[in-house]
């Protein structure tokens, strides 16, 4: 590149070193990312070595600073020949901060290499997160498929994509994967992923700074928006009502959204019954724990990764003591591999297992009994927990003791007649009848659902 010093006071210089500057981007990144984030800058000038770039909003500055920043100095300087950094200003208003990155190497007095400009990584998917790293069992197999499905045709086979499961089995996982295969296929894309804790900052940094217009200009172009952890906005009157508005925007559009839940829209109590159904009008699916086949083949997979044996004994002893979440399947792994590197160990052999992980295996499935089901469901319906177990049939008790019923039934191995017996020696029929009620109730009950879900999460802690 040419070493024109952008220091000169010489407009036409200026202008010139612009040109070249946009050009030399295009190059790097492509034209259709080029279009998207550069097309809209505007160069209004220079203070010093600082060149003054306007953005139309500031979204668009946040997301040129998290990925295109340091192509952007490296550039400026290697046309310059000397140092450059680089501020944004949100376009008609007063400048924004200093965005500037200090990049090794290039000075005044040293003019840097005229090599291109090193790639920088472009996608904010988890290099990790793949299709290909992804092991399909029967709990996530539809899943899976309508996720492929998504990448390969977004807009077309499911929309919107709902997927709902516990922690840790695999829900981001498969964002992340199509975002990575959009990434990789269809780079002309604008493909976001946010959490919708991030979706509710950035509304409320937008009300804050009088830029709701840009927020939803911002959010409302996405070619496929995916958002983790939606059933955060129930109860959220400002922000479900701003997602109710961008769901229809990007729908009516033809752009893709998928979304992610601990659980079901339906058995979403607060959420408001517009996005509910605007939620179940494409595909829905769950993801179960894994089976312990699929637990293995997850070890299998990860070790592999580690580049690192694993003997059968060894995957069996963790996939039978961690069967719920794979995050934590995954993690007994890598704390087994990173001691056994420690130690210097060539091999890991199942005694090791037993003595590094014990503490995390002891605790991986707390057991829960009937007394503590009688404890938290007491607790949480606010009554003394003697009267779980006393002859009182008020509406409260009777509801309060047939949960508990139900939830004994399910968390625990104890027969029906043992179970009579914690709740006054009650016989089997008794639970029998008190556990299908229950049954029957969540079937159509969202807020009983929300209050059984809330339950067993607490139990299970």
């Amino acid at each position: 590149m040419g070493s024109t010093n952008w220091r000169e006071d010489d407009q036409s210089v200026d202008e010139e070193l612009w040109r070249k500057f946009l050009s030399a981007i295009e190059e790097h990144i492509g034209t259709a990312k080029f279009s998207t984030w550069f097309d809209p800058l505007k160069y209004l000038g220079r203070d010093g070595p600082c060149l003054r770039i306007q953005v139309p909003h500031r979204f668009h500055r946040e997301w040129l600073s998290e990925h295109y920043l340091p192509l952007m100095v490296q550039t400026a300087r290697q046309l310059a020949g000397s140092e450059a950094t680089i501020r944004f200003e949100v376009g008609g208003k007063e400048p924004a901060a200093p965005v500037s990155e200090a990049l090794p190497g290039a000075t005044a007095s040293t003019p840097a290499s005229p090599a291109a400009p090193a790639p920088i990584e472009e996608s904010p998917f988890n290099q990790r997160l793949t299709f290909e790293n992804f092991v399909v069992g029967p709990g996530n197999q539809l899943a899976h498929a309508a996720c492929l499905a998504v990448a390969q045709r977004p807009a077309e086979a499911y929309n919107p994509l709902f997927l709902y499961g516990g922690v840790g089995l695999g829900k981001t996982h498969l964002l992340h994967s199509i975002g990575h295969y959009v990434h990789n296929t269809r780079p002309n894309l604008r493909v976001a992923y946010v959490s919708s804790e991030n979706f509710l900052n950035d509304l409320v940094n937008a009300i804050q700074a009088h830029e709701v217009v840009e927020f939803r200009n911002t959010y409302r172009t996405y070619n496929i928006l995916m958002i983790d952890d939606i059933q955060f906005i129930a109860g959220k009157e400002r922000t479900q009502e701003e997602f109710f508005h961008t769901f229809n925007d990007l729908y009516n559009s033809q752009r893709q959204i998928v979304l992610t839940s601990d659980r079901s829209p339906r058995e979403m109590a607060t959420l408001e019954d517009r996005l509910r159904s605007r939620f179940e009008w494409g595909m829905i699916a769950d993801l179960q724990p894994p089976d312990l086949e699929t637990r293995l083949a997850i070890l299998k997979k990860k070790a592999a990764l580690l580049e690192v044996d694993l003997p059968d004994e060894v995957g069996y002893l963790i996939a039978n003591a961690i069967k719920a979440d794979v995050r934590k399947l995954e993690g007994a792994l890598n704390r087994l591999v990173l001691q056994g590197r420690v130690l210097q160990q060539r091999f890991l052999t199942e005694e090791m297992a037993q003595a590094v992980l014990r503490d995390m295996l002891d605790r991986s499935e707390p057991a829960i009994t009937v007394e503590r089901i009688q404890e938290v469901v007491s607790a949480h319906f606010k009554i003394p927990l003697t009267l779980l177990t006393s002859s009182k049939r008020t509406k409260q008790v009777a509801m309060a003791r047939q949960v508990a019923m139900y939830l004994a039934r399910e968390l625990t191995k104890n027969s029906l007649p043992d179970i009579g017996r914690y709740f006054g020696g009650r016989d089997h029929t008794t639970v029998l009848h008190g556990c299908d009620k229950i049954k029957e109730l969540l079937e159509h009950d969202a807020k009983l659902r929300a209050e059984v879900d809330l339950l067993v999460t607490r139990l299970q802690e």
